[in-house]
């Protein structure tokens, strides 16, 4: 665990390998997992604006190196640069967008579009091709985790998995996914027709 819901905030992260888990508590459950931060994503700034404690708990979720900006020098860095705000608070806005996308998500009525889209969005590559994310990164995750992440039962995910392994849409193993073909799992996100 990098650091857990109520820890004081210590600075920004960025993932130069691996993944970690973003977890949330922001009502009487949890912390529940709700994203994967892959090589390339930077997280933490949220509380560097009021100074609050974290709001998520971060835990590595497979052997990875971090790139950590202190808080101390990142005040630092402001007092020098004033632009250093307007780009926290450009990581802030991507932050929201992600947020916004991943709640838009959860409300797709088809359980298949909606664990497509779940995926896609843990991978990284939901909006587009070219994100910050490793290709053949694997998605390190459970089918009882994606299960509760899309709010189905474990069977519904298997059943999924099956389908879309079938096609070859993606392949798994313990505790991982991985996706082949990105561009046609986003055509089944907008799509009502079965897998061939």
């Amino acid at each position: 665990v990098l650091y857990r819901i109520g820890d004081a905030p210590d600075g920004l992260f960025g993932v130069l390998s691996g993944g970690f888990a973003f977890e949330v508590a922001p009502h009487e459950r949890g912390p529940t997992f709700v994203h994967l931060f892959h090589t390339g994503a930077w997280f933490g700034e949220a509380e560097l604006f009021d100074g609050r404690p974290r709001i998520a708990t971060i835990r590595a979720t497979q052997r990875s190196s971090l790139l950590q900006l202190p808080l101390a020098a990142l005040r630092d860095l402001a007092a020098t640069s004033p632009d250093m705000w307007r780009l926290l608070g450009f990581l802030s806005a991507n932050m929201l967008q992600l947020a916004l996308c991943g709640v838009d998500d959860l409300m797709i009525r088809d359980s298949g579009q909606r664990i497509a889209a779940i995926l896609l969005r843990l991978a990284s590559v939901r909006l587009s091709e070219v994100e910050f994310v490793d290709p053949d990164q694997d998605i390190s995750i459970t089918q009882d985790a994606l299960a509760a992440i899309a709010n189905v039962s474990r069977a519904t995910v298997a059943q999924h998995l099956s389908d879309f392994e079938s096609a070859g849409l993606v392949t798994r193993s313990d505790g991982h996914v991985r996706i082949l073909d990105s561009g046609r799992l986003r055509g089944r996100v907008s799509s009502d027709e079965p897998l061939p």
